[in-house]
């Protein structure tokens, strides 16, 4: 028998046809098994694919979340210096004080030795006391104010003068004066 001269340029599998070494159902069986080895090679590579983008945007978001964190940390910075600027520069001096000034810090009554003038002063609305890093201090009515715009719960003590003309409206006693040793 003369065997026929195999061409180069054809597949493996039809050599192996030509030779009789295998019949047509083992062929498509083998090229079943190849496409199906296809296929699951593709949607392997998609959801890996998936995955790394999936893994993408969380990376993109903790990121976004670290920012704004750090953002929000350096805002808080910069208003607390901002504050303690504030306090710094128009802080008012209360040493030599001999008038008692009671007032209450979070339901606890604090007292002040301060002058006359001072506390007359703050009576009116027109200075105010602010809790800077556990002390006290006095501060002039425009600077608390200020103050009150970025953390109101620094202030203390501050009258406002609006609320005490409506007060005094009001109040049918507004014109006599308090005797000294009633104010407490």
């Amino acid at each position: 028998m003369i065997e026929e001269p195999i061409k180069m340029g054809s597949t493996l599998q039809e050599q192996f046809l030509k030779m009789g070494l295998v019949d047509n159902k083992q062929v498509k069986k083998a090229k079943k098994a190849q496409h199906l080895h296809k296929t699951l090679n593709v949607n392997k590579d998609n959801e890996i694919k998936a995955g790394a983008q999936q893994a993408l945007k969380e990376k993109k978001a903790r990121s976004r979340l670290l920012n704004q964190t750090r953002n929000e940390g350096t805002k808080k910075q910069e208003t607390a210096s901002r504050i303690r600027q504030l306090i710094e520069a128009n802080r008012i001096a209360v040493q030599g004080g001999e008038t008692p000034y009671n007032f209450t810090d979070n339901n606890t009554i604090k007292r002040l030795y301060l002058k006359k003038e001072i506390v007359e002063q703050l009576g009116n609305g027109d200075l105010a006391i602010v809790k800077q890093a556990g002390d006290y201090q006095i501060i002039p009515s425009e600077v608390a104010e200020k103050i009150r715009e970025y953390n109101k719960n620094l202030i203390v003590v501050h009258h406002s003068q609006i609320q005490d003309t409506t007060r005094a409206e009001k109040d049918p006693y507004a014109e006599y004066k308090v005797p000294d040793d009633l104010i407490w």
